[in-house]
């Protein structure tokens, strides 16, 4: 087999194993009408049951990923433990990427994973400010924060990460956006920085 094509062997591995542990997040999140109960994409999310419920299905979605790893890693074991076939090393490689990128947190304060129950409980307990910010609190998470809709109070210094709506800029973008960012949000928090 020439070099080029045990390059296309690698990258066609590579990408095989990072795409198919994200199957339930692009399939889930991207072709099921997931809508319900939340506004379009961009707009802010009213915390509310809805949200909170969005947020437990998005976490378990993300769960379902790590049992789809199994199967690309376990295949590319196997295969080269019989021959050096270089389609199992990048799908081995890729699946590895998958499980570094989801078991390295980016702030160690904020939890393991893409929508640590850490997040989930403090949006929940958002839905009853204590103490509330003005005489009417209606918390919504915009995409860089949570904020009160009257008083525009900073609640939680969270950026919002990916819900399952259908974005504005559309499903091939979105697709490609969970491939790269795995659900995360583009921004950072304050506290990050």
């Amino acid at each position: 087999m020439s070099i080029e094509g045990q390059i296309a062997g690698i990258v066609f591995g590579l990408i095989f194993g990072m795409i198919i542990p994200r199957l339930p997040l692009l399939f889930f999140t991207r072709f099921l009408n997931l809508e319900r109960g939340l506004s379009p994409h961009p707009d802010p999310i009213p915390v509310d049951v809805p949200l909170v419920q969005r947020m437990l299905l998005i976490r378990r979605i993300h769960m379902m990923g790590w049992v789809l790893a199994a199967f690309p890693l376990l295949l590319s074991i196997a295969i080269m433990r019989t021959s050096p076939e270089p389609f199992a090393l990048g799908m081995f490689a890729g699946v590895i990427w998958f499980i570094l990128s989801r078991l390295i947190p980016v702030n160690i304060q904020s939890g393991v994973g893409i929508m640590p129950m850490k997040l989930v409980r403090q949006v929940n307990n958002l839905r009853q400010p204590d103490p509330p910010c003005c005489n009417r609190p209606r918390p919504q998470w915009e995409v860089r924060k949570v904020r009160c809709r009257y008083c525009r109070t900073v609640i939680l210094n969270k950026p919002r990460p990916d819900m399952g709506r259908i974005r504005s800029d559309g499903r091939l973008l979105g697709l490609f956006r969970i491939l790269l960012m795995d659900g995360r949000s583009l921004y950072r928090s304050e506290e990050e920085e």
